[in-house]
């Protein structure tokens, strides 16, 4: 006894089932229209009459028609294809995971790119906090301190955008 909600044919989500569904309605009304072709042509060459002439060539544009469609839809379908896996490629390259297809190295994820910004950012600020602090009276600031942090950060994010030059970072976070 089945449970409510199977059914007996594949799941619309299974790969290839509506393609070839759709393949063999192509075929099927594609060679219905030829078999109406071929019957009006054997009609209008028995008759020999200029109606039955109009109808096999009305039939055959109809056919050309058909044929004209098909090749468009399969031609748009590939196309789709194409720009789908596209889109999936940007996705993954944007979320920092390797690529499906092995590229050169200067593509870099956008995770890169946004940890080699910041790495920049952070020394920048390094160097700002530095000349701020030039300009200060010594009494009262813990020089050391503050130079033992922004040695820190300089190190850091040095550290950091070396890793950056060099591949992708990779690995467990460590907590």
């Amino acid at each position: 006894m089945r449970s409510i909600g199977s059914s007996a044919t594949s799941s619309p989500s299974a790969p290839g089932t509506g393609s070839r569904t759709s393949l063999w309605g192509t075929v099927i009304g594609l060679a219905v229209l030829v078999v109406i072709f071929v019957v009006a042509l054997l009609q209008a060459a028995n008759a020999n009459s200029w109606l039955g002439w109009a109808l096999a060539g009305i039939a055959l544009g109809w056919l050309l028609l058909a044929t004209w469609v098909v090749l468009m839809v399969r031609k748009a379908a590939r196309f789709g294809r194409r720009q789908v896996e596209e889109a999936q490629e940007q996705l993954r390259t944007g979320s920092g995971r390797a690529p499906a297809a092995a590229q050169s190295g200067a593509t870099r994820s956008m995770r890169d790119e946004k940890l080699s910004h910041s790495f920049q950012i952070v020394l920048v600020q390094s160097k700002v906090i530095k000349q701020e602090l030039a300009g200060l009276p010594a009494e009262g600031v813990d020089r050391e301190a503050l130079d033992r942090a922004l040695d820190t950060i300089d190190i850091t994010a040095g550290n950091g955008m070396s890793m950056l030059r060099q591949e992708p970072l990779s690995g467990t976070v460590v907590d």
